[in-house]
Formats: C-alpha cells, structure tokens, sequence
C-alpha cells in the first residue's frame, strides 16, 4: 500500500487513520556541509530508513522537516539554520497536527545532531501534553555499535556511516573524486570553535575517514534499516502490551 502521507487524499486518510493505522514517521534533519558530500545528507538519510521501516510497523510516512538546528557548520556554502525555539514551535505544531488526524503513535527519526536537544524537550512536552506515544530515534547512536563492528570503527559526521548511507542511496550525492584529507577534523577535548575547521568531524584520531565501496554501504544502509526497524517495532509493541 501507499506509504506517503503526502501522496494520499484525506478522504483515504480518514478511512485508514485510526482503524487500520496509528502510526506516523516524521524524518528530520538539516541542509549543512557534508565533507565531499551532498548537503542534503541528513535529509537523505532519515527519510531512506522512514520509508525502508514503513511497511514494519505498519505507518504512514510524514514530508520530512528539511531545515534544521545547524550551528558549527552553518558558514559553510550553502548551509541553513532554524533559531531552536522557532524549530520546536514548529516541530510541535506538525506533532499536534497528527494528534489532530488521530494518530497516537509518532517515531520521530532524526538525522542531525544539532536537532537532538530540541527535539527531546518538545517530544517530552507533546507526551505530557497530548497523552500521545513519541520516540525520537538517533539513527546513528542508536546504531553505533553495529557501526562499529561492520566497519571496525563508529564513523563521524560526514565521516563512514553517513557516507555509506548517503552512497547506497544515490552515488551521484558522494563526490569521491573532490574529497581531501584535510576536509576531516578530529574534535578536540577543551575547545568550542565557529565554525568548524573542517566539514568532516571525526571523534577519533585517524577513525571514521569516509569509504566509498558501493556494495558495503548498501549492505550497511539495510542494517541501519533493519536495526531501526527492530528497535521501533519494539518500542510499538511494548506500548500497545501496556495499553498506552
């Protein structure tokens, strides 16, 4: 059946909301550099996994939130911010609405570190609010220790795990043949530096340089999708035990 929301008519959205689902995906992210990269990898990414879990737990997929909280990076071209109070009236007035078409369950799938923070306040604010179920998942923490154990290192931001991802989506969005060496930053305990002096943050020296073998970030980008799925169904299948 049709997953995107967008696609269906609200008359086909009142027959199926909530009698034959209760659940919506809300992918986010943001537009900001990437390394080599497209700027769109944090959109890219969530909305992949949104659609590749749909099916799973039985959902409708919501138009992702493009535009983000993007700090460190946002100086470099063509980069985007939202002011942080802004993105969480906006975020809630879209998880409001949902409560409006009659969902109760929202998996809230975040590609963007800069949107966590934000998002964990307006998430717990619209449970204790709207008596709604809501679970914002971190792609990328919450697979990181696969990630760790597939490529033998947990990755960075534009670094292993975002790179496959965005390479088994679409090769044309990974540009191998301008990536540098210096575009990595390793993070330094002890400095907050704006912005960035680099567009690819690793966390350890000399791990999570970006990969660029098609067949292994396609078989990775199915791990991610299976793990969130997993982890969702779970989450769904608790709170329908307990009747929440």
């Amino acid at each position: 059946m049709e997953r995107e929301l967008q696609k269906l008519s609200w008359l086909k959205v009142q027959k199926l909301v909530p009698e034959q689902i209760d659940t919506v995906i809300l992918p986010v992210g943001t537009v900001e550099a990437h390394g080599s990269s497209c700027l769109g990898t944090d959109n890219y990414i969530p909305n992949e996994i949104a659609f590749g879990i749909a099916d799973r737990i039985n959902a409708l997929v919501a138009p992702i939130v493009n535009y983000g909280i993007t700090r460190s990076l946002y100086r470099y071209n063509g980069g985007s911010t939202i002011q942080p109070e802004t993105y969480q009236m906006f975020i809630r007035d879209i998880l409001d609405s949902f409560i409006d078409t009659k969902f109760h369950n929202v998996i809230l799938l975040n590609g963007h570190g800069g949107n966590n923070a934000a998002l964990k306040q307006v998430a717990y604010e619209f449970h204790y609010q709207q008596n709604a179920n809501i679970a914002v998942i971190h792609w990328w923490e919450l697979c990181e220790k696969m990630t760790d154990k597939f490529f033998g290192h947990a990755g960075g931001h534009a670094g292993t795990d975002e790179t496959a991802m965005v390479h088994a989506i679409d090769p044309s969005l990974v540009d191998e043949e301008n990536n540098d060496p210096d575009l990595a930053y390793t993070f330094k305990p002890g400095s907050d530096i704006y912005p960035v002096p680099g567009s690819v943050l690793l966390y350890k020296p000399g791990e999570g340089y970006p990969e660029y073998d098609r067949e292994k970030a396609k078989q990775y980008r199915d791990k991610v999708v299976d793990m969130v799925g997993e982890f969702a169904e779970m989450v769904i299948g608790r709170w329908r035990k307990f009747g929440l």
